[in-house]
C-alpha cells in the first residue's frame, strides 16, 4: 500500500500529465469568444478587477493559464508573477506577453505547492486564484492558503474564483428545478450533437485522445473546510455564486462547428440569466450536491 506522501506525488503527477496534454484545448474551451465571454463573464471580471487592481502594487495570478488575467493587470500598471504547472500553458503566455511587449509581467511554470513562497513573502498586494485549489487533494488546502497568506502584505487582498460545495439538504421545488434544467442541459449538450454530428472535427479528436473536461482528480472545495483555512490569516468579506449550468454550457459550445454555435451562444446567455436568477431566490447553497462545480468567488483579505 502506498503512503500518503507518495499518493500526494501521485495525485500531482497525474494533473500535470494530464493538463500538458488537453491544457491547450481547455483553455480554448475556457476562453470562449469574446463576445461570450463578457456575456458570462463581465460582470464577474468587474467584480474582481475592482477587488483586486491597483495600480504601481504587485500581483500574484495562481494557475495563471495562458496568461490573459496577468497580461490585463499588468497593461494597467500592476507587477505580475503568474504561475502554472503546465508549460504549455507557460508557452502560450510567454507568447502572449511578448505580442503584448509586456515588461512587467514575468510567468515561471511551477507547481505552487512546491513553488518557494519564502523569496516572495510579503511582496504582493494582490493575489488572484483562478479555478486551482478544485484541482488539489483537501488535506493541501491549508497549505496553500497559508503559502497565499505568506506572500500577502497586511490588508493585502485576495479573490478566488473557484468550484464550492456546501453541505445543505435540497428541497423539492430545487430537485425539480434541477431536474429540468439538466434535462435540458443533456439534450443540448448531448442528445442533438451526436444525432446531427454538431461537433467539430477538433473536438472529435481530443475525445479520441482521451479528452474529458475534468481533469483527474478535480473537485469542488468544501466551503466549511475552507473557512477553517482562511480563519487564522485571513478575513472572508464576500462568498458569492455566478455559474451554476451556464459557464459549463458555454464551454461546450466552443466544441460545436461554428454555425451550430451560433446558434448555441444566446442559449447560454439565457442560461446564466437563469443561473443568477436561482442564486438571487434561493442561493447558490441550494443546488450544492456533491461533485456538482458551482462556480463562485470568495474575496478575503490578509489580517
Amino acid at each position: 500500500m502506498k503512503s500518503e506522501a507518495e499518493l500526494l506525488v501521485h495525485w500531482h503527477d497525474d494533473e500535470e500529465r494530464w493538463w500538458n496534454r488537453f491544457g491547450e484545448y481547455m483553455n480554448y474551451q475556457w476562453q470562449l469568444t469574446p463576445a461570450l465571454s463578457e456575456r458570462l463573464r463581465g460582470e464577474m471580471e468587474r467584480d474582481y478587477k475592482d477587488f483586486l487592481l491597483k495600480p504601481g502594487a504587485a500581483l500574484l495570478d495562481v494557475g495563471c493559464g495562458s496568461g490573459w488575467l496577468s497580461t490585463y493587470f499588468a497593461e494597467r500598471g500592476m507587477t505580475v508573477t503568474g504561475v502554472d504547472v503546465s508549460s504549455e500553458q507557460i508557452s502560450a503566455a510567454d507568447q502572449l506577453k511578448a505580442s503584448r511587449g509586456l515588461d512587467s509581467v514575468s510567468f515561471q511554470c511551477a507547481d505552487f505547492m512546491r513553488w518557494d513562497v519564502d523569496k516572495y513573502k510579503g511582496a504582493f498586494e494582490s493575489v488572484f486564484v483562478s479555478a486551482f485549489l478544485h484541482h488539489l487533494p483537501p488535506s493541501e488546502l491549508e497549505l496553500i492558503v497559508r503559502k497565499i497568506a505568506l506572500v500577502l502584505k497586511p490588508g493585502g487582498r485576495a479573490y478566488l474564483y473557484e468550484p464550492l460545495q456546501r453541505q445543505r439538504t435540497r428541497t423539492l421545488p430545487v430537485k425539480v428545478i434541477d431536474r429540468l434544467y439538466n434535462t435540458a442541459l443533456h439534450l443540448f449538450l448531448n442528445r442533438l450533437p451526436r444525432w446531427f454530428k454538431w461537433w467539430s472535427p477538433r473536438h472529435l479528436q481530443e475525445l479520441e485522445r482521451g479528452y474529458s473536461m475534468n481533469s483527474p482528480h478535480e473537485a469542488p472545495v468544501s466551503l466549511e473546510l475552507l473557512q477553517k483555512c482562511c480563519s487564522g490569516d485571513f478575513g472572508i468579506v464576500e462568498t458569492k455564486g455566478w455559474h451554476l449550468n451556464s459557464l459549463g454550457f458555454a464551454m461546450e459550445c466552443m466544441s460545436l462547428i461554428e454555425p451550430v454555435r451560433k446558434w448555441y451562444e444566446p442559449v447560454a446567455v439565457l442560461c446564466y440569466r437563469l443561473d443568477r436568477a436561482l442564486f438571487r431566490w434561493l442561493g447558490w447553497e441550494a443546488f450544492s450536491i456533491p461533485g456538482r462545480f458551482i462556480l463562485c468567488s470568495v474575496k478575503m483579505v490578509r489580517k
